[in-house]
């Protein structure tokens, strides 16, 4: 049951919780203490009240038995339950005068030379004085209700104020406990900020010790994991530059053997080794983007005008013979938006190269751009073709469906719409159609 109570509960939650839950342990053992003293002294209290109005009452009632006074001593009370009882007891124990309401209550006899002290009865608390030189001794009871109201109404008035103080305890302590963990808080915020592009040290100097020692592991283990990855992206880039040349070399060649081979059999073994080198040329310049993807090249310190930008890469990126399948909905006006010129090339490359190979042969391609408010750009590539089921998982790394890609370039613009504070979004199929996927890139401006 605690288990599940506490289940995905915050440390600050815990905290409260368990310190909440022990003040107030410690609350209860106060107030039971508490009752029990202060029942015992209200009982103490109405005892001596109880014995001092006897010793008050004896004389009184003495010197009334002498002058064969009729009048009761004490005023009479209405209410049986609120009301003293009183008797004058003589020398042989018979009842010489007694109050008005006496008559209603069983009290018990007293001997001849009985002790004075206290005794209780059902509903009474009595108390017998000594007997005077005369011989008499007062009988005097209180009703056990008066007493038992008296009681409740000060625990009452005791316990109102103390049972407010559980849920200021509760806020005083979720007050306290948010405060003095802070900058665990903090410590939380360095570390979700960072990632594969950031991993500086995290700023301590002002932490407790605890937490210190926490981040200095954490800087230690970060720095050997930005080496590690250092080593990673510096191979991964080496070896793609030192790919490109042999690849290029060795598909010059190629070509140049296809063009010279007169057997058809011997051509189209050659056509099949040209493609496989075409792939590898893709692979290889795929490789060297994901390495600088992977560098953090989308920020950018000022806007871009996107449009301009869209018309150039579109020029580069797009062969002759296939720029008819473009259909570019680009607004007259710039749209500017932070990301790096050769980061959104990359990305928008990628994007239309993507359409291009997995959209029907002949197929148009809808490219869209447009600003968005305040500032920001919105881009959109739509390319048709059968609906894909889950298509927001081939912006993974390496996620591809029964394809000549490779499973980057989607990765890669996520990547780079990321670093730019943007994001990417993949539906299919196209919105209003039933059919292609759309590559959707927002981006701040």
């Amino acid at each position: 049951m605690r288990r599940r109570l506490l289940r995905g509960a915050s440390l600050s939650r815990r905290v409260t919780l368990f310190t909440t839950l022990a003040l107030g342990l410690v609350w209860a053992m106060a107030v039971a203490l508490m009752v029990a003293v202060m029942g015992s002294e209200q009982e103490e209290l109405f005892d001596q009240q109880l014995s001092e109005t006897a010793q008050i009452l004896l004389p009184l009632l003495t010197q009334a038995e002498g002058a064969g006074a009729a009048e009761t001593v004490l005023p009479a009370v209405p209410k049986l339950d609120e009301a003293l009882v009183y008797r004058l007891i003589g020398p042989d124990g018979t009842v010489l005068r007694q109050g008005a309401l006496a008559a209603q209550v069983r009290l018990p006899d007293v001997a001849p030379g009985a002790r004075k002290g206290f005794s209780r009865s059902a509903d009474y608390r009595i108390f017998l004085t000594g007997f005077d030189a005369q011989g008499h001794a007062v009988q005097l009871a209180a009703p056990l209700a008066e007493r038992r109201e008296a009681f409740r109404e000060s625990l009452l008035g005791f316990l109102v104020p103390m049972l407010a103080l559980l849920p200021l305890t509760w806020l005083l302590v979720g007050w306290v406990t948010r405060r003095a963990l802070a900058p665990l808080r903090q410590l939380r915020a360095q570390i979700d900020a960072r990632d594969s592009s950031r991993l500086d040290p995290l700023e301590a100097s002002d932490w407790p010790e605890d937490l210190a020692r926490i981040a200095a592991t954490l800087n230690g283990f970060m720095a050997r994991l930005s080496q590690a990855l250092e080593a990673e992206r510096a191979f991964a880039t080496n070896a793609a530059h030192e790919l490109r040349n042999p690849v290029a070399i060795a598909l010059a060649q190629v070509q140049q053997l296809r063009n010279d081979a007169q057997d058809p059999a011997h051509r189209a073994r050659i056509e099949a080794l040209e493609r496989a080198l075409q792939r590898m040329r893709r692979l290889v310049a795929r490789l060297l983007q994901l390495a600088r993807a992977d560098a953090g090249i989308g920020q950018s310190a000022a806007p871009h005008d996107l449009a301009m930008l869209t018309r150039l890469v579109l020029g580069d990126v797009v062969p002759r013979a296939q720029a008819d399948r473009i259909a570019t909905d680009l607004p007259p006006v710039p749209v500017p938006a932070r990301i790096d010129p050769d980061a959104y090339a990359i990305l928008l490359g990628n994007l239309v190269e993507n359409a291009l190979q997995h959209g029907p042969a002949g197929g148009v391609i809808d490219l869209r751009l447009r600003p968005t408010t305040p500032v920001g750009a919105v881009l959109e590539v739509c390319n048709g073709g059968a609906a894909i089921a889950a298509p927001e998982t081939l912006a993974r790394r390496f996620d591809r469906r029964n394809s000549d890609g490779f499973g980057l370039g989607l990765h890669i613009c996520g990547q780079i719409a990321a670093q730019a504070g943007g994001h990417l979004a993949a539906m299919s199929p196209c919105p209003g159609r039933t059919d292609g996927f759309l590559a959707r890139v927002t981006l701040p401006g």
